[in-house]
């Protein structure tokens, strides 16, 4: 009489198959939420229908209720010190929705240490009060239009003495004299070329609007039009 043969044990299915498959589909899932994500529409670009602008062939950074300025100035130009003495009035008549970004540059040839100075200044948690005072010290030392040759513009002692008025001192000073901010001043000249900008105050706004002519009254109409 033959001997029933022992049937083996079903083979028990690998923890790593399992694994596998559940990273599989994960990987799925995620990728159809990024493919509907990046697929989804973006609203439409708001541009201004009052005021004096210019459309830049540039990406819009336009996002609904917000406004974005970049503006463009030198510390001994009178037309950026007008729009200076203006700009906080605008800015607190519509609050949260307009942010700055100051770009100081100086044409090319010119010492680029008041740069340098504003930006140091700024990532010390003192760029207000750095752009208030630089621009006191030009309208001290007879900031005409055509005078050019302001000694806070590359005189480095003149720049500390600025800094120290605003409660700035030797950790100020050295990075000022040891070019820590030479690279973020030629940074600031990069974007100046990229933008094309050959006059001052130039301001740009969401990324790809030249406001124009740039002063407080025309800005104020261009921001007005771009938030109703």
């Amino acid at each position: 009489m033959s001997k029933k043969k022992k049937q083996k044990p079903p083979e028990k299915k690998s923890n790593t198959i399992i694994y596998a498959a559940i990273a599989v589909l994960a990987v799925v899932v995620i990728a159809i939420i990024l493919l509907n994500f990046s697929s989804a529409p973006q609203p439409p670009e708001k541009l201004p229908t009052s005021g004096g602008y210019e459309k830049l062939s540039f990406p819009t950074t336009y996002e609904p209720g917000k406004v974005k300025i970049m503006e463009f100035l030198k510390f001994n130009c009178p037309f950026c010190y007008n729009l200076h003495t203006k700009l906080p009035q605008i800015l607190e008549k519509y609050g949260d929705n307009v942010t700055v970004t100051y770009v100081p540059i100086v044409w090319p040839g010119e010492s680029t240490k008041s740069i340098e100075a504003y930006i140091i200044a700024d990532q010390m948690g003192k760029g207000k009060e750095m752009q208030d005072a630089l621009f006191n010290e030009a309208a001290a030392e007879g900031l005409t239009q055509g005078n050019e040759n302001l000694m806070m513009m590359d005189n480095v002692q003149t720049l500390e003495n600025v800094a120290a008025s605003i409660g700035l001192g030797s950790d100020f000073n050295a990075k000022l004299e040891g070019g820590y901010a030479v690279d973020a001043a030629k940074a600031n000249l990069e974007n100046m070329s990229k933008y094309n900008v050959d006059a001052t105050p130039t301001i740009i706004i969401n990324g790809n609007i030249k406001v124009y002519p740039a002063t407080a009254e025309n800005l104020d109409t261009v921001i007005g039009s771009l938030l109703s």
